[in-house]
């Protein structure tokens, strides 16, 4: 499918943003332990803020008709978009109430909240997964294993970001320790990226199924048009073999490797998060790039 970078930025911010508020969040409870003050939890929640809202604005930008994404919001029954939206909505306001209790020394209130807000924060992302992984007419988006990327992504860059945060503090506090976390966490990223990319190594629906014949080899006399259309020049994006191989291995070594490299064997955190962001854009690229629309089947090509 024709990747849009609005989507692609959408997907990656947010979801960074979100696990670095999850994370944030669950530091603040151990605050004694992780020597996080107040100053730097504030620098982190603004950090993530800004994520999330870039991200949710750069979606906007894929909408045809951005005067009716209203009614996008109406369909929470059906739709996991309008539940994704609905529930970014919802985090702001939550995220205000518990940065007043916070403020204002409402210990009654701040336990409420902080799970509340996390809850949210997973919920976004697990949606966002769910668009694309209940799409039965994109075989290679339709397994449990989409909405588990997002998932486990955004809360492995977000694990990723804490310590880089964290790094903001008093010099007197001393320096970041081990980041443990978002070492285990991008170790199974890149296990669970591997395993994905694994899961699809040959194209398994013809037109036969796509007519519900079980024998014979149906092959489509005409394509009907003479031109591109909508539906080619969307969903019959072409990647070449050499260059998906190559952008895959950047997507492992920036997205995974490096980074859990830099955060096992160095202070260098934001160079870690900032390579980190860079390989999740790639292989965010790539998901789309690589997906494959079953209408493809009925102009001209044999398989998805």
């Amino acid at each position: 499918m024709k990747p849009a970078l609005s989507v692609i930025f959408f997907t990656v911010s947010s979801g960074a943003g979100l696990g670095l508020l999850v994370w944030l969040l669950i530091a603040s409870l151990m605050a004694d332990h992780i020597r996080m003050d107040a100053a730097t939890f504030h620098k982190g929640a603004v950090i993530a803020a800004l994520l999330i809202t870039a991200g949710l604005v750069s979606s906007t930008l894929h909408l045809a008709n951005r005067k009716n994404s209203i009614y996008a919001l109406t369909r929470w029954h059906t739709s996991w978009l309008s539940r994704e939206g609905l529930l970014a909505i919802a985090l702001y306001p939550v995220a205000g109430l518990h940065l007043y209790a916070l403020n204002s020394g409402l210990p009654q209130v701040t336990p409420v909240t902080l799970w509340l807000l996390v809850a949210l924060a997973l919920a976004i992302m697990l949606c966002t997964g769910m668009i694309y992984g209940c799409l039965k007419t994109v075989p290679r988006w339709n397994t449990w294993m989409t909405p588990a990327k997002y998932v486990l992504f955004g809360l492995m860059s977000g694990a990723v970001l804490l310590p880089a945060v964290l790094s903001m503090r008093p010099a007197a506090v001393g320096p970041v320790g081990k980041p443990m976390m978002a070492v285990v966490l991008l170790a199974a990223g890149l296990v669970l990226y591997v395993a994905y990319l694994l899961q699809h190594p040959r194209k398994s629906y013809r037109i036969n199924d796509a007519l519900g014949f079980r024998e014979g080899n149906v092959r489509l006399l005409d394509a009907g048009h003479s031109h591109g259309t909508f539906l080619t020049n969307e969903f019959g994006f072409v990647l070449a073999r050499e260059r998906a191989r190559l952008l895959r291995w950047v997507a492992i070594m920036c997205g995974f490797v490096v980074p859990l490299l830099l955060c096992y064997f160095s202070q260098w955190f934001w160079a870690a998060s900032i390579i980190c962001l860079i390989g999740l854009f790639v292989e965010r690229w790539l998901f789309f790039a690589e997906a494959e629309h079953v209408v493809r089947l009925y102009h001209g090509q044999p398989r998805v």
